[in-house]
């Protein structure tokens, strides 16, 4: 009796630590899966305004940062529901049809700068002027 009890505590205690070193194995696979998904990312930025450079920066970043964490980190920003509103202390002015709007490699992007991400060399313009 006593050596079937042995036996079954030996079995069970090689399941457990078989089953905890699984589970660690899985979770070192995620981690590596997850920071393969992020590659590095160099871009430029250019703020204008009314065709006069502001300011330019080479960023390096992440494939997964969006455009708006980019700004945030290396330019005066204000934001309002995921649009940027304000660079550098230049502020929209709405009466006046002022907008800041942006171009990634010269192509008009139609999503705010939250739903944005970079690629590897992407020329970004953000340029301050009257919207018609």
């Amino acid at each position: 009796m006593k050596k079937k009890i042995a036996a079954g505590l030996a079995l069970f205690s090689t399941l457990f630590i078989v089953g905890c070193s699984n589970e660690q194995d899985f979770a070192d696979t995620n981690a590596t899966t997850n920071q393969t998904t992020q590659e590095q990312v160099t871009a430029t930025v250019e703020i204008e305004k009314e065709d006069q450079m502001v300011d330019e920066k080479e960023i390096k970043t992440t494939s997964d940062e969006t455009l708006m964490e980019v700004m945030q980190d290396n330019f005066d920003i204000k934001e309002e529901g995921g649009m940027i509103t304000a660079v550098e202390g230049i502020k929209q002015d709405e009466d006046e049809n002022m907008y800041w709007t942006y171009t990634i490699n010269d192509e008009m992007v139609n999503t705010g700068a939250d739903e944005t991400t970079l690629e590897d060399n992407d020329q970004i313009v953000f340029t301050y002027d009257k919207v018609e």
